[in-house]
């Protein structure tokens, strides 16, 4: 109950503050300054690299959509979420790796806001999807259940394979 009142609080707050400053603001900046705000609620979702299963490499220059993940298992159970983050844009994403069991499972869990689905890999492990980004929580995952081997994935925007 104490979260809920907190975070009604905090939204009246941000919705008055928003107000007042946007009659000094353009739309665009206006814009802009929402996004930051979003984003910087959606990162709250994603795991802290000190936390992390694997090794994240996020993209020089870039945002926590895309990069590189890493890791190696023995018997792991837990979930990272590595790739994603609340936004007001649309982004269109292309993501791929391999997974290599010995035991246990590690699954590709992905959230398109309300939808969540699970990657499947092909007989050698490998999977790979595109992935539109419509406005809002997108995140990419890993959920372990006592897993042992290891597992490789990139996402990138699709611009940037082209």
């Amino acid at each position: 109950m104490k979260h809920a009142i907190i975070f009604l609080l905090l939204t009246v707050l941000l919705l008055s503050l928003t107000g007042c400053r946007s009659n000094f603001m353009e739309p665009e900046a206006m814009q802009d300054f929402l996004d930051g705000v979003v984003e910087n609620i959606g990162d709250s979702q994603i795991t802290d690299d000190k936390d992390l299963i694997g090794i994240r490499m996020l993209n020089k220059n870039s945002d926590a959509y895309t990069g590189a993940y890493t890791s190696e298992c023995k018997a792991v159970t837990g979930r990272d979420v590595i790739f994603g983050g609340a936004s007001i844009h649309n982004r269109e994403l292309f993501l791929s790796g391999t997974i290599q069991a010995e035991s246990g499972k590690a699954t590709i869990r992905i959230r398109l806001n309300e939808e969540v689905f699970e990657m499947e890999s092909d007989d050698d492990g490998h999977f790979e999807t595109t992935l539109k980004l419509d406005s809002g929580g997108n995140y990419i995952m890993v959920v372990y259940e006592d897993f042992s081997g290891s597992l490789e994935m990139t996402c990138e925007y699709m611009d940037a394979k082209k």
